[in-house]
């Protein structure tokens, strides 16, 4: 066996011992979810909500008001202290009498948003393992094609091996952005049980 059959069939193995597939799903569920993190495919109200069941608020007309306080509270580019004094600002207009209806239907309002946007970053990371996947599909096959090309077929061979080291750097670049975009679902369910407590604690 030549040198270069060598090479090529040890980086193989080392491919295969290093993981080169994503991770398998936390949960044994869903092959394209790659994170160590549990998948949790929507936030349920009742989870994190002590306050009085949002399908008392279902159907009611759209508020404005509401629609575009929920917007800001569920947006990232907001801190929690911003968004928190948002809402004890608005719980303070709000009459007695409809202060519950009003802030179950923010916090019910805020959710919807938050869970759109968690959906959203969920399947881009699924489609993210779906190219990982195929990427690391394309660098087995090309190390294949290696191990079968003659010892003489020296410009093929190092076509071939440019080919698969620019995708194992592409694949090893992707890999280490894994860990912040499975931080994201996370940190949105955070926000959410942080701010279902700042709206609660105005409730009568």
């Amino acid at each position: 066996m030549t040198i270069w059959r060598l090479h090529t069939l040890l980086l193989a193995a080392l491919l295969v011992a290093a993981g080169l597939k994503p991770a398998a799903a936390a949960t044994g569920e869903d092959p394209d979810w790659p994170c160590i993190q549990r998948l949790v495919p929507e936030i349920a109200p009742a989870v994190i909500w002590p306050g009085p069941p949002i399908d008392a608020v279902d159907g009611a007309a759209a508020d404005p008001l509401i629609d575009q306080l929920a917007g800001e509270l569920a947006a990232r580019r907001v801190p929690l202290e911003e968004a928190e004094a948002e809402v004890e600002e608005f719980a303070s207009s709000v009459a007695d009498d409809h202060k519950d209806e009003q802030l179950t239907r923010l916090f019910a309002r805020t959710l919807e948003i938050i869970n759109s946007d968690r959906s959203s970053i969920i399947q881009g990371i699924k489609k993210y393992a779906r190219g990982q996947r195929a990427l690391a599909d394309r660098i087995n096959a090309r190390n294949e094609q290696l191990i079968a090309l003659a010892a003489d077929q020296v410009l093929e061979r190092d076509a071939l091996r440019a080919e698969r080291d620019w995708d194992l750097r592409v694949y090893e670049d992707r890999r280490s952005s894994l860990g912040y975009l499975c931080d994201q679902p996370v940190l949105l369910e955070q926000r959410a049980f942080a701010l279902a407590r700042a709206i609660a604690g105005h409730l009568e």
